[in-house]
């Protein structure tokens, strides 16, 4: 209200307004209308504002996306729909938040915490077993020892080394853990600070409970508990009791009430649950509220709470886990198999798809799709194989270096952690402080330097404000583009800007907003936090990254989905072959070193960047002659992913033994004393390499024969829709439906709106012009003597206006005197539809685009006034407005311009009652209009007179042909007119195309015959892009995506005429590189 009253033409848009401030406005209307009127009654307002206007569906549970308990869980085969599927049954896992899993955790860990030092007992004193020496070596915890350990555990966050020493030794001095610090009952300590938080509350004095003992602990809450007449029972949880007696107990009772509460329809969302907590435990409504606050890990183990209770009393008598595991009658790991089991083992003859939306994750599930083509593709051309290798995304075992800085790192960064926790409790006022709050805070004091101003618009955020929806966690690169959603691609940013930015990326929307000096300012901002060690190397190139730098493919994706994506790999290829062998990285790198293929790739791709100038020789360090390509990587060519695989399927598994041990320091010498005898050797410098498979110099030159006759395939985008059926219940009846759902965006977000537009135009009359172009003609008289010419020659615009009749050699005159004549050029006037935007006037406004006239001059002049600077023209409008009616206070600030000369519409116009609105013919009235996005095919004819013609098809077009049950490729187009349909292009699909230079005809070689792979590479190119006339094509081999004009028709080409379409043969390459067909498919 402040904002209207200062300013009535204030703009509200784009502002957040909370969902209880509507809920708080539709009550004060209602209470104060209904001292009014007596109809508007309590059952009115509740079926108004809870069922019409506020009505919200509760989430649908989503606890079928639960793993399932790798011990408790088996895998059937079932028919659905008359389809048999393989479906996996059993017991769901257990919530990380759970007691249970809390308390498995910590003795998981006991079992393995080791003490080092002066603890081995060397001599005893007397028959009581007092211990007089002792000398150096590390053992186990004694079972005392755990279960002193657990206790203290159970109600504690953590306890570090130092802490874990001093309670079961007098003296920890010289004595040290194998862990820097324990992690404990992460859920019972949120119980002991709810605890904490009541007794202050309730005017007692303040605790710090996680430096205290458990007794102390429990008897100082029991003590002050009992007076306020609170139960106090939820303190003390049994892992190991039997039955109910397990779920009745009051600490899972109370967990499994915070857990699994799904909210309320009150103020606060959860008041139900405070009356139940407090009803439970005879609180007082706050300090339930206090209980009912806290939040649990989200996570889930990977275990199912039966399977836990199992194994847990095993793991308390000092059992390991793994042998706890054999006790409960399970066997640990799935891949633990004996030999005999191994050779028993069932096995597939080919790999099964996986299901739609099986693994939760769409990215995952489509590239191990795709290897699951590849190796079904490999085994029916080559036969099954015995043994697959695979290269996993997990580094090799660390050492012990590496163990303790990677320790270290962890502790740092929790200590940080905490560290923000407190801050924004105590300064900020936070009680409950999320991962995301965090985040926020830590994206803030990076901005510190640039004087808390946001890196794009420079917004000044100030400290009140930062939580606030004024600012918004901004991914630097759009997760539309890259899968990355680590603190390295996040900053904050002003909601505005956040919204005009979408899906670009930082750079460009910089760029796009602010122009060259506006993007060089960026880049001088962004290098002085990295120079000063604000941010990241990381973080600094994403956000100078354009969108053309945003590599494609496998290379995006973080490692833990990659490490995700190996596990799940391995776990398929072992159900079609007994022994599938994993590697890293690292073994392969260290292998294509030791073996000479790394420079294989620069060889194959010499000879063209050499002819074309683009190679040069420079002498490195030691004065060795050194051969490079300009601005290229192996990473520009597809094939050093085949190269990689070489490399890998001569990978032994003593390698990676010998690589393993080695890197961790193991004491195996003897192992690896012999493998460096059979396996490696001394180059001229002493250094030690494995043995190539095979003489090197053969080895390279069979690796590059094999390389030089690769072709490289990628899916083509030929699927439109996605066929989905949608299962829904409607009272007690299930019912199905199937929905054709579009495989990609079929418009341009922005919407348009219509106007019919007067258009005038100076035109030379011609043969165009026919009776109803003549009725355009502005001027009567101009159009009179036209007319009258047109039917002198009975209708032929051609011979009434051309040749000896064109006016300026037979003048059309207007006067008996001859002395005014019909012009050469005439004025018309047509109507015509244009489609419009709303902008906001900044330095990026063309100005000649405004539809309105006053406001084009008005915007013209100020303009003109800064000289022409759009860039000062048109910012810092707040405190200098471009005033419409500066009497009246009104700004302009947005105006209406024109947009894109196409459009489709959405949506036909409905009235308030939602009926829809036809014109004067009754014809109904669109609305919405869209420009339509990328197109899917182009499609080539011949026609009568044999010159090639092109049929553009959108995917809006291809989509709504689907729809229809139509061909999505339309080959009968103009069959009327005589056009012979003869191939279409699509993206991805691959196209040889012939060389006037080498003499290359594609329609004279034998297309499908491998040996001739080699010469087909060349000239093998893929549809990149397609526009109307204008067809981008790239090489095969190439990645990189970049018009480089010095490698056209080398590494892509561009097609602006069809008839450069001429001789081009379309092929369909498979998933293992093989031309499969030749022509249209």
């Amino acid at each position: 209200m402040q904002l209207l009253e200062k300013d009535p033409n204030t703009s509200l848009k784009n502002q957040v307004f909370y969902r209880q401030d509507y809920l708080d406005e539709f009550e004060r209307i209602w209470e104060t209308q209904a001292t009014y009127h007596p109809e508007l009654t309590a059952e009115l307002k509740h079926e108004i504002r809870d069922i019409v206007i506020f009505y919200q569906r509760q989430l649908k549970s989503q606890k079928n996306l639960v793993g399932y308990c790798e011990l408790e869980s088996k895998q059937k085969e079932v028919v659905v729909d008359g389809k048999k599927k393989t479906i996996t049954t059993g017991l769901r896992v257990c919530p990380k938040s759970s007691p249970l899993f809390q308390s498995f955790k910590i003795w998981q860990t006991l079992n393995n915490v080791k003490v080092s030092g002066n603890i081995i007992p060397e001599k005893q004193l007397d028959l009581f077993g007092t211990v007089a020496t002792y000398k150096y070596g590390s053992r186990c915890l004694t079972e005392e020892e755990k279960q002193t350990l657990y206790k203290e555990l159970s109600l504690k966050e953590r306890m570090s080394a130092a802490e874990i020493l001093k309670l079961l030794f007098k003296s920890g001095k010289g004595l040290s853990l194998n862990f820097r610090e324990i992690d404990g009952n992460r859920t019972m300590a949120a119980f002991v600070k709810a605890c904490q938080t009541i007794i202050v509350m309730s005017g007692h004095n303040e605790y710090d409970f996680a430096k205290l003992s458990y007794e102390t602990v429990v008897s100082t809450i029991n003590q002050i508990f009992n007076a306020l007449g609170i139960k106090s029972g939820f303190l003390n949880f049994d892992p190991c009791l039997e039955g109910k007696a397990f779920e009745h107990q009051p600490a899972y009772q109370l967990w499994h009430l915070l857990y699994s509460y799904a909210g309320d329809n009150s103020a606060t969302g959860n008041e139900k649950l405070i009356t139940r907590i407090a009803e439970t435990f005879g609180m007082e409504h706050d300090y339930a509220a206090v209980f009912a606050a806290i939040t649990f890990m989200p996570d889930y183990g990977n275990l199912s709470a039966k399977a836990m209770r199992r194994i847990l009393p095993y793991m308390m008598d000092g059992n390991e886990y793994s042998v706890a595991c054999e006790y409960a009658g399970y066997r640990h790991s799935r891949r633990s198999l004996t030999k005999e089991e191994l050779d028993k083992k069932p096995l597939v003859d080919t790999l099964s798809l996986l299901p739609r939306n099986s693994l939760r994750n769409p990215v995952v599930e489509k590239i191990l799709n795709q290897m699951i083509n590849v190796v079904n593709e490999v085994s029916a051309q080559y036969g099954k194989p015995d043994e697959i290798r695979i290269e996993m995304a997990r580094e090799l075992k660390k050492s012990a270096k590496e163990r303790e800085q990677m320790t270290a790192d962890i502790t740092r960064a929790t200590a940080q952690q905490e560290k923000y926790r407190r801050i924004l409790q105590d300064e900020f006022g936070m009680p409950h402080v999320s991962r995301n709050d965090i985040i926020r805070y830590r994206l803030w004091l990076e901005l510190k330097d640039n004087g808390y101003k946001t890196l794009y618009s420079q917004t000044y955020i100030p400290r009140e404000k930062l939580f606030s929806k004024e600012f918004d966690v901004e991914h630097i690169i759009p997760q539309a583009r890259l899968f990355d959603d680590s603190f390295s691609n996040k900053t904050l940013e002003a909601r505005q800007a956040n919204l005009e930015k979408s899906n670009a990326t930082a750079f460009d929307y910089v760029q796009s907003k602010y122009g060259e000096e506006g993007a060089k300012e960026y880049k001088e901002r962004i290098d002085y936090l990295y120079a000063d060690g604000v941010i990241s190397k990381t973080k600094h190139d994403k956000l100078l990254m354009k969108e053309a730098d945003i590599p494609e493919g496998f290379i995006n994706r973080d490692l833990r989905d990659s490490q995700y994506i190996a596990r799940k790999a391995r776990e398929i290829l072992e159900s079609m072959v007994r022994v599938v062998v994993p590697t890293t990285g690292a073994v392969t790198d260290r292998l294509r070193d030791d073996w000479q293929l790394v420079d294989i790739m620069k060889e194959l791709n010499w000879d063209k960047y050499d002819k074309l100038g683009l190679t040069e020789t420079f002498k490195d360090h030691d004065g060795r002659q050194i051969k490079r390509i300009k601005d290229w990587t192996k990473r520009n060519d597809h094939r050093h992913h085949a190269m990689d695989a070489l490399t890998i399927a001569f990978t032994k598994h003593s390698f990676i033994q010998y690589l393993n041990n080695l890197n961790a320091r193991s004491n195996k010498a003897g192992s690896i004393y012999a493998i460096e005898q059979t396996c490696l050797y001394r180059d001229a410098h002493g250094k030690l390499r494995f043995m190539p498979p095979m003489p090197l110099d053969v080895f390279r030159a069979e690796a590059r024969r094999q390389l030089q006759d690769i072709l490289v395939s990628t899916k083509a985008k030929n699927k439109v829709v996605t066929r989905n059926i949608n299962s829904i219940k409607c009272r007690g009846e299930k019912k199905q439906t199937v929905q054709l759902t579009p495989r990609c965006q079929l418009h341009n977000e922005t919407v348009y709106g219509s106007m019919r537009c007067c258009v005038v135009k100076e035109e030379k009359i011609s043969s165009s012009f026919t009776e109803e172009k003549i009725a355009t003609v502005a001027s009567p008289r101009y159009r009179e003597a036209l007319l009258k010419r047109l039917g002198e020659y009975g209708g032929n615009a051609k011979k009434a206006f051309t040749g000896r009749n064109s006016l300026e050699k037979n003048p059309l005159y207007l006067n008996d005197d001859h002395t005014l004549s019909v012009p050469a050029k005439v004025k018309t006037v047509t109507y015509e539809t244009i489609f419009t935007q709303r902008k906001p006037i900044d330095k990026d406004l063309k100005v000649d685009k405004v539809i309105d006239e006053h406001v084009k001059k008005i915007l013209e002049a100020r303009l003109k006034e800064f000289g022409g600077d759009a860039k000062k023209a048109f910012s810092n409008l707040d405190e200098n407005p471009i005033w419409l009616n500066r009497e009246r206070g009104i700004q302009i600030k947005r105006v209406t311009i024109r947009g894109v000369s196409n459009a489709v519409a959405l949506h036909d116009k409905h009235d308030v009652q939602g009926k829809p609105m036809c014109d004067s013919e009754g014809r109904r009235m669109p609305s919405d209009y869209v420009s339509t996005s990328g197109n899917h095919h182009v499609a080539i004819f011949r026609d009568a007179n044999g010159n090639l013609q092109e049929h553009i098809v959108s995917y809006f077009e291809a989509t709504a042909r689907a729809i229809q049950h139509l061909p999505i490729v339309d080959r009968d187009y103009n069959k009327d007119e005589g056009w012979q349909f003869l191939f279409t292009m699509k993206r991805n699909e691959y196209f040889v195309f012939p060389n006037e230079k080498t003499g290359f005809d594609p329609k004279e070689i034998d297309l499908l015959d491998p040996k001739n792979y080699a010469v087909i590479s060349d000239n093998l190119f893929r549809v990149q892009k397609i526009t109307t006339k204008d067809y981008f094509f790239r090489h095969h081999l190439e990645t990189s995506v970049e018009n480089n004009k010095s490698l056209c028709d080398i590494t892509w080409k561009r097609i602006t005429s069809l008839n450069k379409l001429q001789g081009i043969v379309k092929v369909r390459v498979n998933n293992i590189g093989q031309i499969v067909a030749v022509g249209e498919y």
